[in-house]
């Protein structure tokens, strides 16, 4: 692997790109119906893509309104309760069931995978303009949607221990990375 390579990858989470809600709604628009769920997802709970393409029923409980993670289930190995938000609720009662599997995100029968979801994402934000790609500048990639759930959360009042809870960041500088201060935030702190 070359070195401009592998200092990219080094630094690879450390992204600044936050999708407003306004862009996060065209986004939603112009996606095919069986990746609207990923992206909603991800938006509203800050889940890790892994996480989401590998999510069975079993781990959803819509009555109680939560997604229960085992440790097995996450990266750091550590079990979480990540809390359904009205949107995300109502989409999965309405997401049908694949016979054949218990994964929750299917297309054509089968789990979704990295390929078809990356394919279907750089079409998406390609027909509402948003610029697609890691290393494309102001570029957005589906683990932005973790950036951008830390973000809005904390500018809801939500307090950081508790998007920690949900993310599973263990640390506070996790937190900070994933947390990104806008030009909004200086303006709000400016007329304080």
């Amino acid at each position: 692997m070359g070195v401009k390579r592998l200092l990219k990858r080094s630094n690879s989470n450390a992204r600044k790109m936050i999708l407003s809600k306004e862009r996060f709604d065209s986004l939603m628009g112009v996606l095919p119906y069986f990746a609207r769920g990923i992206i909603l997802m991800g938006f509203y709970t800050g889940m890790r893509r892994t996480e989401m393409l590998r999510l069975t029923w079993d781990k959803i409980f819509l009555e109680k309104r939560i997604i229960k993670l085992e440790a097995s289930d996450t990266k750091n190995n550590r079990a979480r309760v990540i809390p359904i938000s009205d949107e995300l609720y109502s989409f999965l009662k309405r997401l049908p069931r694949t016979i054949g599997t218990n994964r929750v995100f299917t297309h054509n029968g089968r789990p979704i995978g990295n390929d078809l979801l990356r394919v279907t994402m750089m079409r998406a934000c390609k027909a509402c303009g948003i610029v697609y790609g890691r290393f494309a500048k102001d570029g957005f990639i589906l683990h932005d949607l973790r950036h951008s759930f830390n973000t809005h959360m904390r500018k809801a009042g939500v307090a950081e221990s508790v998007i920690m809870e949900c993310t599973g960041h263990t640390t506070r500088t996790m937190f900070d990375r994933y947390n990104t201060v806008d030009d909004e935030d200086k303006r709000e702190a400016s007329l304080n």
